[in-house]
């Protein structure tokens, strides 16, 4: 292997010689796959880019583009979301022909790129639909119903397309589209024959509650080794041969253990020529890494591309995309401001900084340059050649597009031209010299086109913030009942703690990773997408209001390392009103956004001096802490049984005015003691309610110098003016849980003892008018994230432990829940629990088991939640959203890809 130093600066001979001068056209090339062939490596040796790029043309579609466009014999082909495909004369820059794929205005969100092999055109809908196209004229060769979506694009070998479904179902057909076989890993390796779409199904297939190892959905890319289809699915990753007309399954691969041992999430798989599949996987909260995979016979070989491990006691942030691959060098994107793209060299411990800006879109590698769409809108051009040092002085080319909307889909570079399509719904086409004039037209692809409907469609029935209402509660009814079924499916390309929020019509989304989202209730279809740089393992939840002017609002807690932010948005279109410092870590407790009374939004959070890794062993999340000068620095993402924190770490709430950001009036408690790290909010009545925890080691304050009088403090507060009502030190949130408010009562939870000495944890109810106690429950595992507390039932879930259900007037334990969940984040619609993979637990029926599954999710971080009628649910890990209808309208609204 040539060592960096010297391929460096080779490179840098080359790519000084192509930017100094006009490079003449190469010979006409092809783009007939995504990433430019069937291994996704992203490696255009023979393609070069001059120096002077410009706008020849931006061509509008009927939605934002999500899929890589494709090009061949002087057309560019194009699906959009909404599964509209246009071909385009690429000399003329006119439509030579447009094809509508079918089911209406639920086939939305279509990420498949097409794949040209020979005269036909392949694409794979949303909707199910899998149509051969002459690429000529745009007539219908074949249409294949494969009965579910596809997320992933066909890959084209010598004679033979193949197509999987999202549901593991793999196709090989000819260059027509006639079917030479099919295989299923649903049902070849999970041993799975019913409805894989159905919970009643999975319910009588496992007798239990589905897990990590029922996974099963493809919904990335597939690629072709030679004459081998490699496929994610569930986690797992599949080599198949095609012996001609029948498969043969070589192996089931298996990531080893890291950070875990369930079957991770594929967020992007790519090979190269030697036969090497790459696979950026995640397994749990931010932990992962790039995994080489190669079979050898039938031995899997396993290797990792050192510099791409993260997790949550490590510095840095997932990837979302596959890599591109040249020789032994692994060039990799991520939604991180300053590491958005990198170089991996294979055996090189610390990856090279190519270019700053985030993104979710895997890079192009041309002969001098890699070229990719950030998350800033903008196609950014990066030489290859440097020295290895961020900002080092390479030439970096950017174009920025007309309204600033993220470039998620993979580039096309074909003959010295680049081909972005952008969330906005326009088709850039750059090339040499061009100067075409950027539009000025908004597609007004943020604004509705399917509307909810039924009797709970109302604003009133929103599931508008994390805990549902400003209570805290955690709880409704909206006549939930068996059978569910499937409405929609759609990716994340990050990671998320929080619950779906709704609100407008619309379900709201905030990434761990800084991306905010708002997608239509009814079809999943996505509206916009905004993101911000620096925001660092943010689990926290946006909360969707409509202001006292009648605007609607989405306000979104940011927090970072390096700062943190809370934004205050237009809901219907993403555009910035207003944004405010705060400070503190917005980490496993605090899922909660702003609670809102009147025009004043209120938030809780704490203030010190943060890292990736703390300094004292308790402020760590795992390892060895790091010294710092002998200061003590609390870890970002601190551990789960905290006894204290560090000393400059203060308990801090923030009142900003709603429509302005002005900051109304602010609180700080550290005269009852100092942390402020794990604490919670709600409003009832008018009232604020406050609870924060200081630790429960007097001992090892006094050893450090910090008050001992209290563990902890609970107060309520005038929302309007911040004017303490009444406190106690009494009872107070433990870590890992919000409080939680209804009819004159606050309830108060957490997953650490409260005092030193004992191991016993319980729920406290308290009295609103005064905070004195009501009951004290019998003693639990742990009472995590919230009390849930419904008309008619009080829950709280115990990690690794029993859900408990509490008689609400003495809080005794009168029912439980096993299952052995881990932190899932259960929701109430009585009398029903709903939780990881849509599991539904009927409370009435003694904690039973109705419905389970499909299992799209690795973990069980979080659970579902209904609003207006429907059953919304996010993966914590894998990159997943769905949408379920429930009771009779589950006979009226099925999924988009059920016939």
């Amino acid at each position: 292997m040539m060592n960096s130093l010297i391929r460096q600066k080779a490179t840098l001979a080359i790519a000084v010689t192509t930017c100094s001068l006009v490079v003449a056209n190469a010979p006409a090339a092809d783009w007939p796959q995504v990433q430019g062939d069937a291994l996704r490596s992203g490696n255009a040796s023979t393609q070069t880019l001059q120096k002077s790029l410009g706008l020849v043309a931006a061509i509008p579609m009927t939605d934002a583009i999500l899929a890589s466009p494709v090009v061949s014999d002087g057309k560019v082909f194009v699906i959009d979301g909404s599964g509209v495909v246009v071909a385009i004369d690429i000399a003329t820059q006119r439509v030579a022909w447009k094809f509508a794929t079918r089911g209406g205005p639920g086939n939305c969100n279509n990420v498949a790129a097409p794949t040209v092999i020979g005269d036909f055109l392949h694409i794979g809908t949303m909707a199910g639909f899998y149509y051969v196209l002459n690429r000529e004229t745009g007539e219908v060769v074949n249409e294949i119903d494969c009965g579910e979506p596809i997320f992933a694009a066909p890959a084209a070998g010598k004679d033979r397309a193949y197509c999987a479904t999202l549901g593991a179902k793999l196709y090989a057909l000819k260059p027509n589209g006639d079917v030479i076989w099919t295989w299923d890993f649903v049902k070849e390796v999970v041993d799975f024959d019913g409805d894989r779409w159905k919970g009643a199904d999975w319910l009588k297939f496992r007798g239990d509650r589905v897990t990590w190892r029922d996974h099963f959905v493809c919904s990335r890319d597939i690629c072709l080794v030679d004459n081998t289809i490699v496929m994610p699915a569930g986690g797992r990753t599949i080599f198949l041969e095609d012996s001609g007309d029948r498969p043969t399954l070589k192996k089931v691969g298996e990531i080893p253990s890291f950070a875990g041992k369930e079957f991770p999430a594929t967020f992007g798989q790519s090979a190269d020529a030697a036969g090497n599949v790459y696979v950026q996987w995640h397994r749990r909260d931010n932990a992962g890494r790039v995994e080489v995979l190669k079979l050898n016979g039938d031995d899997l070989e396993t290797s990792v591309v050192h510099g791409t491990e993260t997790s949550i006691g490590q510095h840095g942030l997932l990837s979302f995309a596959p890599v591109s691959v040249r020789g032994e060098d692994v060039y990799r994107v991520r939604p991180e401001h300053g590491l958005g793209l990198c170089r991996h060299t294979i055996g090189v411990e610390q990856p090279e900084v190519l270019c700053d800006a985030g993104a979710i879109c895997p890079p192009v590698l041309t002969l001098d340059h890699a070229v990719y769409g950030g998350l800033d809108g903008q196609i950014h051009v990066v030489p290859l050649a440097g020295d290895g040092v961020a900002g080092d002085g390479r030439e970096h080319f950017t174009f920025a597009t007309a309204f600033g909307a993220p470039i998620s889909a993979p580039l096309a570079v074909v003959d010295g031209r680049v081909f972005a399509g952008c969330e906005d719904g326009y088709l850039y086409i750059l090339g040499p010299k061009g100067n075409a004039e950027l539009p000025t037209e908004d597609l007004e692809v943020s604004e509705l086109r399917s509307s909810l409907t039924g009797r709970f469609a109302a604003a009133k029935y929103n599931w508008y913030t994390n805990y549902g209402d400003f209570g805290g509660t955690n709880a409704n009814d909206q006549d939930l009942k068996p059978p569910l079924r499937m409405r929609w499916a759609r990716r994340l390309e990050g990671t998320v703690k929080h619950l779906p929020v709704c609100g407008g019509g619309r379900m709201y989304m905030h990434t761990a990773e800084g991306q905010i989202l708002a997608v239509e209730q009814d079809t999943g279809r996505l509206l916009w997408r905004r993101y911000w740089p620096d925001v660092y393992l943010s689990f926290t939840s946006p909360l969707y209001i409509k202001s006292t002017t009648g605007v609607e609002k989405l306000i979104v807690p940011q927090g970072g390392i390096k700062k943190s932010r809370m934004r205050c948005l237009n809901a219907a279109t993403g555009e910035l009103l207003w944004e405010a410092p705060f400070t503190g870590s917005p980490s496993w407790s605090r899922q909660f956004p702003p609670v809102v009374h009147g025009n004043v939004a209120i938030y809780a959070s704490g203030s010190g001096e943060y890292a990736a890794q703390g300094t004292e062993k308790p402020f760590v999340f795992k390892g060895e802490p790091v010294e710092r000068d002998g200061r003590e620095v609390m870890s970002w993402i601190y551990s789960n049984d905290n006894p204290y924190y560090p000393q400059d770490h203060r308990p801090r709430i923030w009142a900003w005015d709603l429509e302005t950001g002005k900051v109304v009036w602010e609180k700080d408690f550290s005269e009852f003691g100092r942390g402020g790290n794990d604490c919670g909010i709600c409003v009832l009545d008018g009232k604020l309610y406050y609870s924060v925890f200081f630790g429960y080691a007097a001992s090892q304050r006094q050893r450090r110098g910090l008050p001992v009088e209290n563990n902890g403090l609970t107060a309520c507060l005038d929302p309007a003016t911040g004017d303490v009502i009444w406190k106690t030190t009494d009872y107070y949130v433990t870590s890992k849980c919000t409080l939680s408010s209804r009819d004159g009562r606050i309830f108060i939870g957490g997953f650490n003892r409260a005092k030193e000495g004992t191991d016993d944890r319980f729920v406290w109810c308290l009295k609103a008018e005064d905070g004195s106690l009501e009951w004290k429950s019998d003693p639990v595992t742990s009472a995590l994230n919230v009390v849930t507390v419904g008309e008619k039932y009080v829950f709280s879930n115990a990690l690794r432990g029993k859900g408990n259900v509490f008689d609400r007037s003495t809080g005794k334990v009168v029912n439980s829940i096993g299952h052995n969940y881990a932190c899932c984040r259960f929701t109430l619609s009585e009398p029903y629990v709903l939780g990881a993979n849509m599991d539904m637990i009927d409370l009435s029926q003694d904690g039973k088991l109705v419905s389970t599954g499909p299992a799209i999710d690795s973990r069980e971080c979080l659970g579902a939640v209904v609003s207006n009628g429907r059953i919304f649910y996010m993966s914590q890990a894998s990159g997943f959203v769905v949408s379920q209808t429930y009771g009779a309208a589950s006979e009226t609204l099925p999924a988009v890809w059920e016939r």
